[in-house]
C-alpha cells in the first residue's frame, strides 16, 4: 500500500472513532493527532471536516448492512442468519454510537442522514422485503405488505432494546441466540399462512 493511500486509512480510522466519541463537535485537530499526521495530510485528502463526516457516517450506515441474497436454505435458517448478524452489528457498541451519532446531527445534515438511510438501511430493508415478497408467493408466508412485514421484522431486532441502550440503560441478560429464535420465530407466527 503506498503512503498517501495508508495515511488517508488512518485519517478515516481516526475520524470514525473521534466521531463516534464526540460526534460531529470533534475537530480536525482531534482526528489528527489520533491519526499521527499533519494538517496538510488532512487537506490532501478531505476538503473539510463536513465532507469527511459524511463519508464516515456512510461508511457508519453500510457497516450496518448484512447479506440476505446468501440462500441458507429455508425461509427460517436464512432469516435467523440475518437477524444474528444484525443485531450483532445494531445493537453492538459502534452500531449504537453510530445510530446516537446520525441522530445527533439529523437536523444538522438532514439531506446527509436521509441520504445514509437511504442508501444504508433503507436499501436492506428492501432486499429484506424483495425476500420476504418471494416467500408470499411461494406461499410459505401470507400474503401481506412485503415492506410491512420487512419494516416489522426490523422493529422486532433492535427497538427497545436499542433504545435502552442509547439511554444508557442496561438491556436485561439473555442467550442471544435463544433471543434470536424466538424474535424470528413470532415474526413468522405472525405472518404463518392461512389454512
Amino acid at each position: 500500500m503506498n503512503m498517501n493511500a495508508n495515511n488517508r486509512d488512518r485519517l478515516f480510522t481516526a475520524a470514525v472513532e473521534v466521531f463516534l466519541e464526540h460526534g460531529y463537535d470533534a475537530s480536525v485537530d482531534m482526528i489528527i493527532s489520533r491519526a499521527g499526521v499533519a494538517r496538510q495530510t488532512f487537506y490532501n485528502h478531505f476538503q473539510n471536516k463536513e465532507s469527511l463526516f459524511a463519508e464516515v457516517m456512510r461508511n457508519c450506515m453500510c457497516d450496518l448492512l448484512v447479506p440476505l441474497t446468501e440462500n441458507s436454505g429455508s425461509l427460517r435458517a436464512t432469516l435467523s442468519k440475518f437477524a444474528a448478524g444484525y443485531r450483532q452489528r445494531a445493537l453492538g457498541p459502534g452500531g449504537v454510537a453510530g445510530y446516537r451519532t446520525m441522530v445527533g446531527q439529523a437536523q444538522r445534515f438532514p439531506e446527509l442522514t436521509r441520504e445514509s438511510f437511504e442508501s444504508g438501511i433503507g436499501h436492506m430493508v428492501g432486499i429484506l422485503a424483495e425476500l420476504l415478497g418471494k416467500a408470499m408467493e411461494r406461499g410459505e408466508l401470507r400474503r401481506e405488505d412485503p415492506m410491512f412485514a420487512a419494516e416489522m421484522l426490523m422493529s422486532m431486532l433492535a427497538g427497545l432494546e436499542r433504545t435502552r441502550l442509547l439511554m444508557g440503560a442496561v438491556n436485561p441478560p439473555s442467550d442471544e441466540a435463544v433471543r434470536v429464535e424466538k424474535i424470528v420465530d413470532g415474526f413468522l407466527r405472525m405472518f404463518a399462512p392461512q389454512r
